[in-house]
């Protein structure tokens, strides 16, 4: 009798033990994320400009990222998807935002820095999480000028507008 209760508590000891590996819970890759160096630009994001995207990049390499889960999380926890993901000349990933989508759907803080988180997945597997978080002023205003006048340095030499 008492064989049996070991042998039967031997198994369930196993049977725990493959459990939790396989389950991830003694896999840490699973439990850590890669930090993302991201780049805001442009830096200050006029919505009544005629901008109509801007771009995050970052010091992840574009080969390894699943694009499908990029997303940039905004204040109040809005979430944006990129309207195009690239990989720019050092081959990182850059992700392109509608300024538009992030006018009408996050909650900003006008005339003040707004922290933007990008957030996604490799494609590994088990895949990895990563996130990265920056700064961008928030402005919303039209530039001022006399009339027949254009922003300086956008006159020809005769003062004529460009």
């Amino acid at each position: 009798m008492k064989r049996t209760g070991i042998k039967i508590s031997f198994s369930i000891l196993v049977i725990a033990f493959f459990t939790l590996i396989f389950s991830g819970f003694m896999n840490p890759s699973r439990c850590q994320a890669l930090e993302a160096s991201i780049n805001i630009s442009p830096n200050i994001i006029n919505l009544e400009s005629t901008s109509h995207v801007f771009g995050i990049h970052t010091n992840i390499p574009y080969s390894i990222v699943n694009v499908d889960e990029v997303i940039l999380v905004c204040p109040e926890d809005s979430v944006l998807y990129p309207t195009v993901c690239y990989a720019d000349s050092l081959g990182n990933l850059v992700a392109k935002f509608s300024t538009s989508d992030l006018e009408n759907e996050c909650e900003l803080v006008i005339e003040d820095y707004n922290i933007l988180v990008l957030e996604g997945e490799t494609n590994d597997v088990p895949a990895e999480f990563f996130s990265g978080a920056g700064e961008v002023l928030i402005i919303e205003s039209q530039p001022e000028f006399q009339k027949g006048e254009g922003p300086k340095g956008m006159q020809n030499k005769y003062g004529q507008n460009r």
